[in-house]
């Protein structure tokens, strides 16, 4: 059995790729923020000595490490508004569940990056007087962030990817745009086979540019 292709339904029709690039865009730039600034504070505790401090994060990022994040995403959307009354829309629902997933792993490469400086020079800071917060801050954060920018590239690409989760609830990413043009066109292979071209020239930069920061740096270490 022979299928004719046609994919000239593909450009006739880009503005709908073209809107769902945009959604998945905001979608991940939202979402990897919020991961961001929660994966600096857990992987800052989960580095403390302290184990009231340590413990907690270790929780929260086991939890969200072992367990789906499509369950997440619907968890967040159905069950969170009836247990706190706190109604979200959609696409704020997907980007929340989306960075509060990603902060657990971002906390890791955080946690990571802290544990690879050498531990003498953050007892030397506090020889000389200076706080925990200020020598995390002047001296260990900075020397370990090039050791983080390679992994923190790669996290951005899954995130991309992971986008195409929220269309389980009907956010207008690229994947739930494209499966709405194959329910007008019935057109599944051409619409599928342009989603797929799409991840990969929008993601491959990255996966090249960091493994060209970890060949780089390796040579200058």
């Amino acid at each position: 059995m022979s299928y004719n292709w046609y994919f000239q339904i593909v450009w006739d029709y880009r503005q709908v790729f073209v809107r769902g690039a945009i959604v998945t865009a905001e979608l991940t730039l939202g979402a990897f923020a919020i991961g961001l600034v929660l994966g600096l504070i857990l992987g800052l505790c989960r580095s403390s000595r302290i184990g009231a401090v340590r413990w907690p994060a270790a929780i929260y990022i086991e939890t969200f490490r072992s367990t789906p994040i499509l369950v997440q995403l619907v968890w967040i959307y159905y069950a969170l508004p009836i247990m706190s009354g706190v109604q979200m829309g959609n696409l704020a629902s997907a980007t929340v569940g989306i960075g509060l997933h990603s902060a657990a792993y971002v906390a890791e490469i955080f946690r990571a990056g802290i544990v690879s400086i050498d531990r003498g020079q953050m007892d030397a800071a506090k020889s000389i007087g200076m706080r925990y917060g200020a020598a995390m801050r002047r001296i260990i954060l900075p020397q370990a962030v090039r050791r983080m920018v390679p992994p923190f590239i790669n996290e951005l690409a899954n995130l991309i990817k992971i986008t195409t989760l929220a269309s389980v609830l009907a956010v207008n990413e690229l994947l739930h745009e494209s499966e709405n043009l194959i329910n007008n066109t019935y057109r599944p292979l051409e619409v599928y086979t342009a989603l797929a071209v799409a991840f990969a020239v929008i993601i491959f930069p990255f996966i090249y540019m960091s493994q060209h920061l970890e060949r780089f740096w390796g040579r200058r270490a």
